[in-house]
C-alpha cells in the first residue's frame, strides 16, 4: 500500500474511529497499527508486517483467517441467502445447524435460540431465566441473579447488572440491576486464603470428561 493512502488511513482512523476497550487519548499518541489482510493464524497490517494473530481475533476465528472450507460455505450461502428473519418464518441453514447442535449438546437441550453476539447471548439467558420464574407458580419472587466477582460477561446493562469487573461495570451499576456476587475460584490471591487441593474445583475434571466423550460431528477443519 503507497504512503499517501497509508496517511489518508491513519488520519481517519483518528478522526472519526471510537475504538472499544481503549483509552483514545493513550491510542492517539502511537502509530496506529491497521490490519490490512490476514491468512491463517497471521494478520497483515498495511505496512506489510506480520502479526500473530494470539486471541483469534477476540476469539471468534479459532480456525484461522481464510479458512478455506470456512469461506467457501459463505461464499456459497451468500449465493443462496444473506438473511432471512425467524420472526413466523425459517430457513434451511437455521434448520441443519440448529438440528446439529441439539445432536451434540448435552441431553435434555433441544432447542436453539439464535443470538449474535456474546453480550447479547447473556442478555437472552438472564430474561428467559426470570421470565421462567415470573411465569411458574409461586416464582415471582425470584427476581435477584448470582454473579460470580471478577467476572465478565459483555458490556450490555444486563451484563454490566451480572459483572464483577470495576474497571467495566462500575460506573454503570446504577443504570442496572443488583446482583448477588459471589467470590470466585480465583486461586491467586485467594479472598478466602485457601491454598492448594483446598481451591480445585470438582467442576473441571467432569468437564474433561464431558468434552472426551462428547460425539464430534463437525467436519475436521
Amino acid at each position: 500500500m503507497d504512503t499517501d493512502r497509508i496517511r489518508q488511513l491513519e488520519k481517519a482512523d483518528a478522526n472519526y474511529l471510537w475504538h472499544p476497550y481503549t483509552q483514545m487519548s493513550e491510542y492517539l499518541k502511537e502509530d496506529p497499527v491497521i490490519i490490512a489482510s490476514a491468512n491463517g493464524a497471521y494478520l497483515q497490517d498495511v505496512h506489510g508486517r506480520r502479526y500473530l494473530d494470539g486471541v483469534s481475533s477476540l476469539w471468534v476465528n479459532l480456525h484461522g483467517h481464510r479458512h478455506p472450507v470456512l469461506d467457501a460455505a459463505v461464499k456459497e450461502q451468500l449465493a443462496k441467502l444473506a438473511h432471512s428473519t425467524l420472526l413466523g418464518v425459517s430457513n434451511v441453514p437455521a434448520i441443519e445447524l440448529a438440528e446439529a447442535l441439539a445432536g451434540i449438546a448435552p441431553r435434555g437441550l433441544t432447542k436453539i435460540f439464535y443470538s449474535d453476539n456474546g453480550s447479547t447471548a447473556v442478555e437472552i439467558a438472564l430474561k428467559m431465566s426470570y421470565q421462567y420464574w415470573q411465569q411458574s407458580p409461586g416464582g415471582k419472587g425470584k427476581r435477584r441473579f448470582v454473579a460470580l466477582k471478577n467476572g465478565y460477561h459483555g458490556d450490555t446493562l444486563g451484563c454490566v447488572g451480572v459483572g464483577g469487573l470495576a474497571v467495566f461495570h462500575d460506573l454503570f451499576k446504577p443504570l442496572s440491576f443488583k446482583a448477588f456476587l459471589a467470590d470466585s475460584a480465583y486461586c491467586y490471591r485467594c479472598p478466602v486464603s485457601k491454598a492448594g487441593p483446598a481451591v480445585n474445583s470438582p467442576v473441571w475434571p467432569a468437564w474433561r470428561r464431558f468434552s472426551r466423550s462428547t460425539p464430534r460431528r463437525w467436519p475436521r477443519l
